[in-house]
């Protein structure tokens, strides 16, 4: 079993030993406890973390079946995120269903899709945990060596492989006066308010930039924007049919609505400017960060993003090129290199910087199933002197 402590700043110690005390080492023994270091709000590189989340229906507003999405949208049905709703697809995802029998205190919800049948499922989800490792040092070493020293030039790289300002802004919208508060949820909306229809070649920021494999904010049909900038029936029939040159990259992306995943940080080690991490020659302390994710379909949410998206090396027509932040640099099966990253331009072909080493490790990891309150009451009263389980799935 896995616990997560949550707290208010300077309180998380005391908080810890009181859950941890001695009634809960009646029942459980310390494995091991994960470092966290507060960052303000930053992971370890220096950019501001945990901007962009999707939205949950909780008031269950969006149809209930299987529908065409033209454009994005953050809002997401609930059953991405919790099991025993419906999903994007309109249907209710795999769940552990029970006989009424086997639930004989009548602790769980019915299963709205399965008449007869107590959803164990329900209000439950699923959690990806990873150890991250980074090299601050050799990330911010490297943007300087090839920016000659020059500090602006270094952010402006680093920030193009990330594909936001270290502010949080989006490199598709420019610097907005005042700069909003990532610490706030107005100013979170505030810079997550945008797509990449705006910039169709990506010469603000480019395909292969963190954030955009993470999210590509597009929605179930090739953009119309460029058909004359109107978005209509006809527009879009066009563009569908494949006679909008201007739309066909569209059609290189899945859809992201299929693909989303909430998603949380908590850093750990050693917080370091950039200045900082340049010139320190003293002893290395481990940093970096225990990703956290929550999603209903591992597979269709945190296992496509990472091996389609961010290990994908033609993601988004890009030719041998993985996440520059997050990625690793495994060659192609046909010897080709991975180590570069596409910086297109208005005129002429794109510059590509190469020879990136890889910043990020993964150091752990595992997969857990976090079951609802109705859901532990009932584990609660099993009979565990009895080797056979009532759980089953449909």
């Amino acid at each position: 079993m896995v616990v997560l402590l949550y707290a208010a700043p300077g309180r998380l110690n005391e908080w810890t030993q009181t859950v941890t005390g001695p009634e809960w080492a009646t029942a459980f023994s310390v494995e091991a406890v994960l470092p966290t270091t507060d960052m303000k709000g930053l992971e370890p590189f220096g950019f501001a973390d945990g901007i962009s989340q999707p939205e949950l229906d909780w008031q269950l507003t969006l149809p209930s079946h299987d529908h065409t999405q033209p454009e994005y949208s953050n809002l997401i049905e609930l059953g991405e995120f919790l099991l025993g709703y419906t999903n994007e697809y309109g249907r209710f995802t795999e769940r552990p269903l029970l006989d009424p029998a086997d639930d004989p205190h009548d602790l769980l919800a019915p299963a709205e899709d399965a008449p007869g049948k107590r959803d164990l499922g329900r209000n439950g989800s699923y959690l990806v945990l990873r150890q991250l490792r980074q090299d601050v040092q050799g990330f911010w070493r490297f943007h300087d060596a090839r920016a000659n020293g020059d500090p602006a030039a270094r952010k402006a790289m680093a920030e193009a492989m990330v594909g936001r300002t270290m502010a949080g802004v989006s490199l598709v919208e420019g610097a907005p006066t005042p700069s909003p508060d990532p610490g706030t949820k107005a100013g979170r909306e505030q810079l997550n308010a945008f797509t990449y229809a705006g910039d169709p070649d990506g010469t603000r920021c480019p395909f292969g930039a963190h954030v955009r494999r993470a999210n590509p904010r597009n929605g179930d049909l090739p953009d119309a924007s460029g058909n004359g900038g109107k978005v209509g029936v006809l527009s879009r029939l066009v563009t569908t049919l494949g006679f909008d040159a201007a739309a066909l990259r569209g059609d290189l992306v899945a859809s992201s609505r299929f693909h989303r995943m909430l998603r949380r940080g908590r850093e750990y080690g050693q917080s370091l400017l950039p200045e900082a991490a340049i010139v320190d020659q003293g002893e290395t302390v481990e940093t970096g960060l225990h990703f956290i994710c929550l999603g209903a379909n591992i597979s269709r949410q945190f296992e496509f993003i990472q091996g389609a998206w961010i290990t994908g090396a033609k993601f988004n027509g890009l030719a041998a090129e993985r996440d520059p932040l997050v990625g690793d640099r495994q060659p192609l099966s046909n010897g080709s290199e991975t180590d570069r990253f596409s910086l297109p331009q208005t005129e002429g072909a794109a510059c590509q910087i190469t020879g990136l080493p890889q910043f990020v490790s993964v150091v752990g990891g595992a997969y857990f199933f976090m079951p609802s309150l109705r859901a532990l009451r009932f584990l609660a009263t099993l009979n565990h002197s009895n080797t056979s389980s009532p759980v089953g799935s449909t």
